[in-house]
């Protein structure tokens, strides 16, 4: 499971740079896959009235978190936003084209009725999400804020991530390849993607991420292999084999062993490790 931290932008309030320090402390050591999140979107007082700023007062204050997130971790921040709030608030400068757009816009199609809130009912990218003006193309698009998961007891976001399963993997720094053993199987009517998955003794979120797909479709091939797919990261500057067993849920002992690790204390920026 990829993680990132995100960042509720109060951008009425003038003290970014005390914001950015505040997210930057929270999160800590362990950073996560995926970039820090800047959600520039409307900032509601007590009467549901919108008191955000615009223009390049809001565009300045932006530009303040980013850098100090940049400069701290690394890497581009990602920006949750949407066009509406884009466009109305002036969101719209040459250096925007440099960070991840994760766009925001539901339901799904305005006027409709369609709140996609089953994950396996997912829309497909066409003329939606709408892309704010100067921002490079979205790399995710929440879709949806009422989805249900049997784990949650409340609804929560549903998003979509523009690629596939390998370019996630790019994006988030790290490497999945996929089995060698692998057949097709060609999905027939009354099939489910839990009964094939039972069918061919897989998980069935690996079905789904083998095929980047979770439509039942007559006729259509998916791939299927029992064994799951190997997941490999790449070191960073600041790890240590304790923080990374403690991303990916294994142990130090399983991440030594499948590596042959002589000194556990010993790893290098740029290694290759493969996550057991």
């Amino acid at each position: 499971m990829y993680r990132g931290a995100y960042h509720f932008f109060h951008s009425e309030t003038n003290n970014a740079a005390q914001q950015a320090n505040t997210f930057i402390q929270t999160v800590g050591t362990d950073k996560g896959e995926l970039p820090p999140i800047l959600d520039v979107e409307p900032v509601l007082d007590s009467n549901k009235k919108d008191i955000s700023p615009t223009g390049s007062v809001l565009l300045n204050q932006v530009k303040i978190w980013l850098d100090a997130v940049e400069a701290a971790f690394g890497r581009k921040p990602m920006i949750y936003t949407n066009k509406s709030y884009a466009d109305s608030h002036g969101v719209n400068a040459s250096w925007l084209i440099n960070y991840p757009l994760w766009v925001a816009e539901y339901p799904y199609m305005p006027g409709t009725t369609n709140l996609y809130s089953d994950p396996a009912n997912i829309p497909s990218p066409g003329v939606i999400p709408h892309q704010p003006t100067g921002f490079q193309p979205w790399t995710f698009w929440q879709y949806s804020n009422v989805g249900v998961l049997s784990a949650f007891s409340s609804r929560i976001d549903m998003d979509y991530f523009n690629g596939a399963l390998t370019d996630l993997a790019n994006f988030a720094g790290t490497t999945i390849s996929q089995p060698s053993s692998t057949t097709q199987y060609v999905m027939q009517a009354g099939d489910t993607l839990s009964g094939i998955a039972a069918k061919f003794n897989m998980n069935l979120s690996d079905l789904v991420n083998l095929n980047n797909a979770v439509l039942i479709q007559p006729g259509k091939a998916l791939t299927v292999s029992a064994p799951a797919p190997t997941t490999t990261y790449t070191v960073k500057a600041g790890d240590t084999l304790t923080a990374i067993a403690a991303k990916f849920g294994t142990t130090v002992a399983a991440i030594v062993a499948a590596n042959n690790i002589v000194n556990p204390n010993l790893i290098s920026v740029g290694q290759v490790l493969i996550i057991p």
